[in-house]
């Protein structure tokens, strides 16, 4: 499970990570930082367990995921707010005050919580300009690959 946090009015892009013993973390493209055990085991447990007890309306099948949105839906005219839940509130804060991911005026204010079961996945893709440029993520249950790919444009811009 991943959760995103994130708010499109920063400048940075940040990861907090919650790795399984034996994962390292090799080489991270430039301006993305890695926060290790950035929750303990017990707040995992906790945000599982709040992820999976919310009602059934929250989540949001997909052809190859699951998923939440808390704080707000995504519009094509912008963000649609809704107030975050206080469980999850706790957990942006600490990600606004320790990784200095986000500011005391561009705080995360949106939450995607994506469930990929084993073998499950997406495709390389943008988020677009909703979430851009500033995402936060916390992976829950297991490890996480992260693949960063240069835009397809960017190597016609040579």
């Amino acid at each position: 499970m991943t959760i995103t946090i994130s708010n499109f009015l920063d400048l940075v892009t940040f990861l907090c990570l919650q790795i399984q013993a034996g994962m390292e973390v090799k080489a991270l493209p430039p301006r993305i930082s890695y926060f290790p055990n950035f929750i303990t085991a017990e707040e995992e447990e906790f945000l599982m367990r709040k992820v999976y007890d919310a009602p059934k309306i929250k989540w949001t099948q997909l052809s190859n995921r699951r998923l939440q949105n808390w704080g707000g839906l995504p519009h094509s005219k912008g963000m649609i707010q809704e107030p975050l839940p206080t469980w999850l509130q706790s957990f942006m804060d600490r990600i606004t005050e320790s990784t200095g991911a986000f500011t005391a005026t561009t705080q995360p204010n949106h939450c995607l919580v994506n469930e990929y079961r084993p073998g499950q996945g997406i495709m390389p893709h943008e988020d677009g300009n909703m979430f851009y440029p500033t995402v936060s993520t916390i992976t829950l249950g297991s490890h996480t690959v992260l693949d960063f790919y240069k835009h397809i444009n960017d190597e016609y811009r040579r």
